[in-house]
């Protein structure tokens, strides 16, 4: 009995603990894992991205002419461009009085050009429109065109984003200048794989040495600029536009490692990875929830107000369901451990009824062996006192009744002992092999992801109620099977017209059950509350009731109850 114990709180747990099981492959995984490595070590690549700054801070000090102004100029405004974005006007401003101060014009647009980027980053989509159209591109080169073309499209892109809708003016002025971009741009240009991909996401183009060509700058990258990252991120999103997740989940955690290796607080990549983790069923929840608070710190200290904005819808939802998921599982752990609770009811009722009868056998076989050496006692006597003999008969005959009376006893607690320990472990069978089935069940439906029918099954109460039924219907028949006469018997203590009568289809009802406990010895009302499955008030009521209707004094009542329902034999 008590190995039985471990083992079935054990399938218990074991049930109330079904792991969830995610989409990923084994290389997305790899890669998922090797950026929470990253992620923890973030404060490195932080260091390493504040010392160049420190080195370029040194050289632009000591920097004397005007073009080793603007260079240095230029290359801190690239540094602080995707890690603080305060830092980064002061020095395209910088660049802007260089070049006016100098009557570089070319300067100038340059750097006009990239405060458009910056102004767009930051969500001051207006400000940079107004610089938008106060620059005039006559004049402007190849190249200039290109990176002008760029921005504008960055810009759009933006302004399309924070007026809603797929179609709105300025989606269709960010696809007249994608147009113009691809009229311009040549394959050497080292933005032409960017730009040509972003042409053909979401249109009926198609252009099959797109994939090839960024897999192979891609795989062979070092994956710690901003430019790998920008590889990266527009190979997954060709993989979303051809509906490939594998590949879409792969290269947006590539990308996402390379934003993270280059201290990139204008980071998209982990974003959108968060946003994919969460929305398509993975059920990755604490990895999307850690992501999505990552891109939302730096989306704050960068900063960018509309992407913290964006992020902080994602971060709603990844909350809420984090608070559903929990409370599932909690549910579910309920349940469970109250099926193991009631398996536990079951088995320590079933060892302190043994104990009761161990310790009343006892009891009896040692009333017996006194019987039997005063019965010995009695025979010596018999024979050394012949004139005595009618009184030792007279005494060695009631000797010999008690006797019979003390057997049969006996033999009715074997009885009693044995078929209610045959009941027990049957009941024990009967629920280790329900607990069998529901695991069998859990896991098909857990494999199979039918995790609604999961809650529903381990959610019903129904189970319990059906199981308390087959409780109360097996005792009845096993009692009724060792005293058939009970009931009439017990109604023969009570008043003709409050004598006690089960239901149609019951074999006891809760009075006569609670007077069948007594009539086995339980006179205790906890004791029986707790077999039956109901408060004491409960058993202590009904009992008060019944001896109301008692012919006897209230006080003999017990006992009387007590040598009712003849005993059936077991066959021989």
């Amino acid at each position: 009995m008590k190995k039985l114990l471990p083992i079935i709180i054990a399938l218990a747990a074991a049930i109330a603990l079904i792991p969830g099981c995610g989409r990923q492959t084994d290389e997305s995984s790899a890669y998922l894992a090797k950026l929470d490595s990253l992620i923890d070590k973030e404060d490195d690549f932080v260091r390493d991205k504040l010392l160049r700054i420190s080195e370029l801070h040194q050289k632009e000090r000591n920097a004397i002419s005007t073009t080793d102004r603007y260079l240095y100029a230029t290359l801190l405004f690239d540094e602080y461009l995707t890690y603080n974005s305060d830092s980064a006007m002061k020095y395209i401003d910088r660049r802007i009085d260089i070049a006016r101060a100098s009557d570089n014009k070319e300067w100038e647009n340059r750097s006009l050009i990239n405060k458009i980027g910056l102004l767009a980053g930051t969500g001051l989509l207006r400000e940079a429109e107004d610089i938008m159209n106060s620059v005039d591109t006559t004049g402007f080169s190849n190249d200039l065109m290109i990176e002008y073309y760029g921005q504008l499209i960055y810009l759009y892109s933006h302004l399309g984003n924070y007026t809603g809708g797929s179609k709105n003016d300025y989606y269709l002025k960010e696809r007249v200048y994608k147009d113009s971009m691809m009229r311009i741009i040549t394959p050497e240009h080292p933005d032409y794989l960017w730009y040509k991909s972003w042409d053909i996401i979401g249109t009926e183009k198609k252009d099959p040495s797109l994939i090839p060509a960024l897999v192979e700058k891609v795989e062979a990258s070092q994956l710690n600029t901003r430019q790998d990252a920008k590889r990266a991120y527009i190979l997954a999103k060709l993989y979303e536009n051809d509906n490939n997740r594998d590949g879409l989940l792969k290269y947006m955690a590539i990308s996402a490692i390379a934003d993270v290796r280059s201290a990139n607080a204008e980071i998209a990549s982990l974003e959108e990875l968060a946003r994919l983790l969460f929305s398509d069923g993975d059920g990755d929840i604490d990895r999307a929830y850690r992501y999505v608070n990552y891109s939302l710190n730096k989306a704050i200290s960068y900063p960018n107000r509309v992407r913290a904005v964006g992020i902080t819808n994602i971060l709603d939802a990844v909350n809420k369901a984090h608070q559903e998921r929990t409370r599932h599982e909690q549910k579910r752990t309920r349940s469970s451990l109250t099926l193991v609770c009631i398996l536990a009811i079951i088995l320590i009722c079933a060892v302190v009824t043994i104990i009761v009868q161990n310790r009343r056998l006892s009891r009896q076989g040692s009333r017996l062996d006194k019987a039997n050496k005063s019965l010995n006692a009695n025979i010596a006597e018999l024979s050394t006192a012949q004139k005595q003999l009618s009184d030792v008969n007279a005494r060695l005959q009631k000797l010999n009744a008690d006797l019979k009376q003390k057997n049969e006893e006996l033999n009715e607690a074997n009885y009693v002992k044995e078929e209610y320990i045959g009941y027990i472990f049957t009941i024990c069978s009967n629920y280790i092999r329900k607990l069998e089935e529901l695991r069998r069940s859990i896991h098909v439906k857990a494999v199979t992801k039918k995790y609604k029918e999961i809650i529903e099954e381990t959610d019903s109460t129904d189970m319990t109620r059906d199981e308390l039924k087959d409780f109360y219907r097996s005792f009845d028949t096993v009692f009724l099977h060792i005293y058939p006469d009970f009931v009439s018997d017990f109604n023969s203590l009570l008043q003709d017209d409050k004598h006690i009568t089960p239901k149609e289809g019951e074999l006891l009802n809760t009075e006569l059950r609670i007077y069948a406990l007594v009539r086995l010895g339980i006179t205790d009302s906890i004791k029986i509350a707790e077999f039956l499955h109901c408060s004491p008030q409960t058993v202590y009521n009904n009992r008060f009731r019944v001896r109301n209707k008692a012919l006897v004094p209230k006080k003999n009542f017990a006992e009387a109850v007590r040598t009712l329902g003849k005993f059936m034999e077991r066959p021989s």
